[in-house]
């Protein structure tokens, strides 16, 4: 075979050859009627004379190109032999081949297997990537895919209504019968070249991947045009009239990437899914279009229409106001469009096989789907436009597989995708599609909050943890539980739950003050966001008469709303990976019996798995029953294994500590144990009122009251917002300290003292020692619970720093040892009034507590009565 490589010289003379056609208009001119001989035939006369192009050449008879590629001009192509044909024929179910055979296809078939093998314009096969723009000039190696003759005119099918998508949008043809669908936009060739691998850094391991199933092995020399090679000696064969690149195989325009996936019976369950978002779209200048190609074959009885998929970049109003497509949910881009991309990109997308998403919709993490829905095609649209749009990739650029490691999903979160997940990959004439063995599920449906998104049983919780609604007033515990690297417990009450609230606030001050303004909160859904009635409580402690509606959108009333809607998430979140919190794990494993919320509280729990059961310390403290993992319609229990943890359904608030460390110290009935170290903890007024103006004296209780805070009654001044444990002291200690430091003395003597220094001096030792009881962190005792692990006290050394215990022990035993002097204080279990009691100290939003209405900050405290004072002298 006889081939002419044109060098740049060349190139360069034939372009003003060519120019010199066009513009000269001189009779005389030699070659205005033929060009020089050293430029070879002609596009035609080279694949005549070959003569193993009859099946090419008559396409290009047919089609009426015969004399286009006969005269000077500007064309490449890219051809395939007679036997490229028959071998293409056969693996189709046609029987024949040669010149006959093609003259007897249908025009339509003839334009399919021709336009796509030519370009209106001459580029060597190191031009197959430039792009030339006004703005830019000249862009080597940038593009990926060039327009061919190909129009969206050449084939409009007729569909059948059988054949078309199952949903709403599509039954407007089913008594007719079907319509005609055109292409959305014209279909555009494939072309991967070294060019562009180099200009967007693609390797051979990236080929490898890329075209994995396809049989197409890495060449840094030929090229490959939509999936069929050009071998480096078969390209670049240069004519007068343009360039030919003799393909391998018959060049045909690939399908998007709609099309490959609604064709591939092993992922047709994606398939299904995709069609959701279809929508048959008329275009008035298609059906003009085709009507002045056509004629009366498209007249008003045989409308056109286009099958677009609704999407985020250019398709998500309805031009028509019928549908609410953000409603309804849409695709991150469309894959019918042939335009996606441009020329310098395209899609990916990222389609799991049948088997794949049979094996998701039935594991663990799959659960909270199928519990709810019976199949794949009956699962929201909203949450099926959130799976979907995981899977698309915008760019084919940025998606190589060289960078999957740090490849995001939709939501910023590593995708993770890895080579092993890919069963083969399918080329598409607007992106890569990648067959997977894997599903990958959007981070939503993902983490603990997914199955709160669609069940019918927690419509309240939903909006509460994840609103999409951007402003203020959002708490977006979302972001919070959308960690894969964390591990959490999410307990859920169910809509049912959520309509008896104690109210914190209210419910604590009866608790500690007896006063009774108790309020129950019911919660429920309005306009898309979290309101509560209130109610009174009557006098056996149940929802008595409304009192007030809080449904603001914004101000005071959505402030109050949020404010316990956050308190009751904080108490409802465990994080189970904790390494450094002895009170972290999952908490249905039985292993025990208490667990640190996100807000700093303690829950009880008990049970295996679904049989678990749990209490606040509140529910504790008030005697209420515990909360159950509630069951299914289908007997089920919900309770669910998620990526980042396990999620409960369940059928009570649990309700935090009412009482605070002052009240229940104070309550010598109860704690008559605690009595002394209480009397001790409250001071002096006498001292308080002589260092009233000294900031160096602070009292161990105080309301600490602002301007616009207080606490709600007396509150520990050394907390901070955090957990804590107080070691209280037996009176047999308290007596043996004070009678062997003589350091140590009573308030009563302090009080008495007249010199100032004095005064000050054993006023701050009593305080540095009793605030050496109040320990950071909370520390109850239980079965399973160990400790070993040195923490911060309230006191201070000489250098202002703080003083440490040791903490040491597991299950019924409990050690606290002094760092300087190794003095030791054991925990005192004879009575369980005495140890792992649990309080909370608030403070609330108003200088009077009585009228707060929001809580700013709160400390939760575990008491234990131990048998030695601890000392850091």
């Amino acid at each position: 075979m006889r081939k002419h490589k044109m060098n740049n010289l060349n190139a360069c003379l034939c372009a003003a050859v060519c120019l010199s056609l066009f513009s000269s208009c001189k009779d005389d001119y030699i070659y205005d009627d033929e060009a020089p001989a050293w430029l070879g035939e002609n596009i035609y006369e080279y694949l005549e004379k070959s003569g193993q192009y009859t099946s090419y050449l008559a396409l290009v008879k047919d089609l009426g190109y015969e004399e286009t590629l006969r005269r000077t001009g500007s064309k490449t192509l890219f051809p395939a032999t007679d036997e490229a044909f028959a071998d293409y024929f056969r693996e189709n179910g046609m029987h024949g081949g040669g010149a006959d055979f093609v003259h007897n296809l249908p025009a339509s078939q003839k334009r399919y297997l021709f336009n796509s093998t030519m370009l209106n314009m001459a580029y060597l096969s190191n031009m197959l990537a430039n792009i030339t723009s006004d703005a830019d000039g000249l862009s080597e190696g940038t593009a990926v895919r060039r327009t061919s003759s190909a129009t969206l005119l050449d084939t409009v099918p007729y569909v059948s209504y059988a054949d078309m998508p199952k949903t709403s949008f599509w039954k407007r043809f089913e008594r007719k019968g079907g319509t005609f669908l055109a292409d959305n936009g014209n279909r555009m060739s494939v072309f991967f070249t070294p060019q562009y691998f180099s200009r967007i850094n693609l390797t051979e391991s990236d080929w490898n991947v890329i075209s994995k199933g396809w049989g197409m092995p890495w060449d840094a020399s030929g090229f490959y045009v939509n999936g069929i090679h050009v071998q480096a000696q078969n390209k670049d064969v240069t004519c007068k009239n343009g360039y030919l690149h003799l393909a391998d195989g018959v060049v045909t325009p690939l399908p998007n990437m709609a099309e490959v996936i609604t064709s591939t019976p092993e992922v047709s369950q994606f398939a299904e899914l995709l069609d959701m978002f279809s929508f048959p779209y008329y275009d008035g200048a298609i059906q003009s279009n085709l009507a002045a190609a056509y004629g009366g074959i498209f007249n008003e009885d045989s409308t056109v229409f286009v099958k677009r998929y609704f999407n985020q970049t250019d398709f998500n109003a309805d031009p028509e106001g019928k549908v609410d497509i953000n409603g309804y949910g849409t695709l991150l881009y469309d894959p019918a469009s042939h335009a996606y991309g441009g020329n310098g990109d395209m899609g990916v997308m990222i389609v799991p096989t049948n088997e794949a998403m049979q094996e998701y919709w039935t594991s663990e993490e799959g659960k909270f789907l199928s519990d709810k829905f019976p199949q794949w095609d009956s699962v929201y649209t909203t949450v099926v436009s959130a799976f979907l749009q995981n899977h698309q990739q915008r760019s084919f650029n940025g998606a190589l597989p060289h960078n999957w490691d740090i490849m995001s999903d939709n939501a910023g979160f590593e995708l993770g995708i890895t080579e092993n997940d890919v069963v083969k990959t399918i080329p598409a004439n607007n992106g890569l599609i990648y067959v997977t063995n894997k599903v990958f599920a959007p981070v939503d449906y993902q983490s603990v909050y997914a199955p709160v998104l669609i069940s019918d049983s927690t419509t309240i919780m939903s909006p509460a943890i994840k609103n999409d609604v951007d402003n203020d007033y959002n708490l977006k515990y979302h972001f919070y539980l959308r960690s894969l690297d964390s591990r959490y417990n999410l307990l859920v009450p169910t809509d049912k739950a959520l309509a008896d609230y104690r109210d914190p606030i209210t419910w604590a001050i009866w608790a500690n003050e007896q006063i009774d303004n108790r309020e129950i909160w019911s919660f429920r859904v309005y306009m898309g966001r979290v309101v509560a009635d209130v109610y009174a409580v009557d006098e056996n402690g149940n929802k008595g008469e409304l009192l007030r509606t809080l449904d603001d959108e914004t101000g005071d009333e959505r402030n109050q709303v949020n404010d316990r809607l956050q308190d009751l998430l904080d108490m409802h979140i465990v994080v189970a990976n904790d390494e450094t919190e002895p009170l972290s794990g999952y908490m249905d494993e039985g292993t025990q019996p208490y667990f640190l919320t996100k807000g700093g509280a303690v829950l009880q729990a008990e049970g295996v798995g679904s049989a678990l059961s749990v209490k606040g310390l509140g529910d504790v403290e008030m005697g209420w029953p515990s909360a159950h993992v509630v069951a299914l319609e289908d007997g089920n229990p919900a309770r669910y294994e998620m990526t980042n943890g396990h999620t409960f359904f369940i059928d009570r608030i649990l309700q935090d500590s009412y009482k605070s460390v002052y009240y229940t110290m104070a309550d010598a009935e109860t704690h008559e144990a605690y009595a002394a170290f209480y009397q001790l903890l409250q001071g002096d007024e006498r001292v308080w009122a002589y260092f009233e103006e000294d900031e160096d004296v602070e009292p161990i209780f105080d309301l600490d009251v602002t301007t616009s805070s207080s606490g709600l009654g007396p509150i520990v001044t050394s907390f901070n917002n955090f957990r804590y444990t107080v070691l209280v002291p037996t009176k047999e200690a308290l007596d043996k300290a004070f009678a062997e430091d003589p350091e140590l003395w009573t308030w009563e003597r302090i009080a008495a003292e007249t010199d100032p220094a004095k005064k000050k001096a054993k006023t701050l030792y009593l305080l540095n020692f009793l605030r050496y009881h109040f320990v950071d962190g909370i520390l109850p005792m239980g079965d399973g619970i160990s400790y070993n692990g040195s923490y911060a006290t309230a006191a201070r050394d000489e250098n202002n720093h703080f003083v440490y215990l040791n903490v040491s022990g597991n299950g019924n035993q409990l050690t606290f040892t002094s760092e300087n002097t190794g003095t030791q204080a054991h925990v005192v279990t004879g009575d369980e009034n005495n140890y792992n009691v649990f309080t909370r100290d608030y403070i609330v939003n108003n200088s009077d507590y009585k009228a707060a209405t929001q809580i700013t900050a709160s400390s939760h405290a575990v008491i234990h009565l131990v048998d030695h004072v601890v000392d850091y002298r």
